[in-house]
């Protein structure tokens, strides 16, 4: 991609937008000042500042952040070779982490997927892929409504089991049926490719025709479609004595409650939400007293 230095009255809108900076900035602005005054050629977009409460081992506390076009992979290099260093290549992506007078030097941009051989970044996932293994299953977790992606074509009785056991386990809740909707229906199978696009990490899940290169089987849970319901620890019901996990929320009463599991018994009855009370340290110091005393020869 050709290079697109900013123009000399854009350097001064960077120089003035770098500025704005000055209540919150530890150094970056010197920096940017002289990135600007060395590297007048160099394509540049815009800045932004960082700092890290807690920076790993060798890395610096703050950091200035080059802003370039979001596919100038040109503009990386062209930095990162400037500075004297070269740019870190992972997949599609390519970034400028360096350090220049004890302040980190940060900038990325990715190869458009259009431009990039998807084919060769085909790869067939690992525990290390995805959100979890469970029942020898490799699962991983897509969108932001519980839905769950199954490596295979396994058993139903197995997804629902391994969805009730994320669901509970993971979220908290219960997974039910939902207005005599059954769960089963909600598990579809197919065919879909895992493509490090724009890297391994960030990967990307294609669904495609079964005699596409790389398809894998794949199973989608969409957990969406059912009900959910908050899960407690067991207790037992007092009209039956059945043990329960079941809660819910009375939106008369505005409180928690607990459900009987029971189909003849169905009573509810109130969360207990009061706190523990505090250790009594007087009780507590007058036992460790006595133990003493006891374990005395």
């Amino acid at each position: 991609m050709p290079l697109s230095p900013p123009a000399p009255e854009r350097a001064q809108l960077l120089l003035a937008q770098l500025e704005r900076y000055g209540s919150r900035e530890n150094g970056q602005l010197a920096i940017g000042r002289r990135l600007l005054l060395d590297y007048p050629d160099l394509p540049l977009t815009g800045f932004a500042i960082s700092s890290s409460m807690c920076p790993e081992p060798g890395r610096p506390l703050h950091s200035l952040i080059l802003r370039l076009g979001e596919h100038d992979t040109d503009g990386i290099t062209a930095w990162a070779r400037a500075l004297g260093t070269e740019p870190v290549v992972d997949g599609a992506r390519y970034r400028l982490d360096t350090v220049l007078d004890g302040i980190g030097i940060w900038a990325s941009a990715t190869i458009p997927e259009a431009e990039y051989d998807v084919d060769a970044a085909v790869f067939v996932p690992t525990g290390d892929d995805v959100s979890f293994t469970l029942r020898g299953l490799l699962v991983t977790e897509f969108g932001e409504d519980g839905d769950l992606v199954f490596v295979g074509h396994p058993p139903a009785r197995e997804v629902l089991a391994v969805t009730s056991a994320y669901y509970r386990d993971i979220c908290g809740q219960r997974l039910r049926a939902f207005d005599g909707h059954v769960l089963a229906d909600s598990i579809i199978q197919g065919w879909g490719r895992f493509v490090a696009y724009p890297t391994r990490a960030d990967w990307r899940l294609r669904s495609v025709p079964q005699d596409t290169p790389g398809a894998l089987p794949l199973t989608w849970m969409y957990a969406q479609e059912g009900d959910t319901q908050d899960v407690s620890a067991p207790v037992h019901c007092p009209a039956c004595g059945r043990s329960s996990r079941g809660l819910d929320y009375d939106q008369e009463a505005g409180q928690r409650i607990h459900l009987c599991p029971s189909p003849d018994c169905r009573h509810q009855w109130p969360v207990d939400d009061s706190p523990e009370p505090a250790p009594d340290l007087e009780a507590s110091e007058h036992r460790q007293d006595q133990c003493a005393a006891l374990a005395a020869p």
